[in-house]
């Protein structure tokens, strides 16, 4: 017997089996993610971004927010702490859009999203805007690159 090939649980005498070269090849093609498939993949990649009220942000990749059924629960999108306070917005960007934040003071900052670091779903952030304690970020604006050019409707796409 082969202790490679042993098969726990299963109650067939083919375990012991040699492997042969179509095995061999179809456990390589499973593990390898072939270049043009990685591109792909990346290419078809969605990314959101997710403010908090003190000013903090994150990018996270949607592959790593699961699909829920009726009845679920939610998912965590960012820490809600003390530090980040509750959360303000959330939406799909893209590597050339910029976003615009505003406060309760009435300050307001333009940035590129680019600036804002990718980070896992139930991560903190980073300072995006760096607000005093008794100011909140209140709104969040999605600007496209089509209002950039002036192809936009002038609503942030």
């Amino acid at each position: 017997m082969n202790p490679s090939r042993l098969t726990i649980g299963c109650g067939c005498s083919a375990a012991a089996e040699k492997p042969t070269e179509t095995d061999a090849e179809e456990t390589s093609d499973a593990s390898e993610l072939s270049q043009d498939r990685y591109v792909e993949m990346s290419a078809a990649e969605q990314v959101v971004l997710t403010v908090s009220e003190n000013g903090f942000g994150k990018r996270t990749s949607s592959y790593e927010y699961r699909t829920t059924g009726r009845g679920g629960k939610g998912i965590v999108a960012m820490s809600v702490n003390n530090r980040n306070g509750k959360l303000v917005a959330s939406f799909p960007v893209e590597e050339a859009d910029q976003i615009m934040l505003v406060t309760d003071k009435g300050q307001l900052i333009r940035c590129p999203v680019t600036d804002i670091r990718i980070a896992g779903r139930s991560t903190q952030g980073v300072i995006v805007f760096d607000t005093d304690d008794d100011e909140h970020v209140v709104a969040v604006e999605h600007i496209g690159e089509d209002a950039e050019n002036g192809k936009g409707n002038g609503n942030g796409g």
